[in-house]
């Protein structure tokens, strides 16, 4: 789940990413994220995607793109 995500993105093993977005919004402060762990201090530490593609699958959108780390 989201702590598995979060941790492999700590560890910067991540190498391509495929999100599914579903046409629903959920939210409320008991919300699940889909990403946990540590996370980023600062917005330009994150990596990001690239030869990104963007599909239709039946409602739902799929994001794909291979992870770019950037040296700060």
């Amino acid at each position: 789940g989201p702590s598995l995500l979060g941790s492999a993105f700590d560890l910067g093993v991540v190498q391509r990413v495929v999100a599914m977005l579903s046409p629903r919004v959920l939210g409320g402060t008991q919300a699940p994220s889909a990403v946990a762990g540590q996370g980023a201090a600062r917005l330009d530490a994150v990596p990001l995607l690239s030869d990104v593609q963007v599909e239709r699958c039946g409602p739902d959108i799929v994001v794909s793109g291979y992870c770019v780390t950037r040296d700060v």
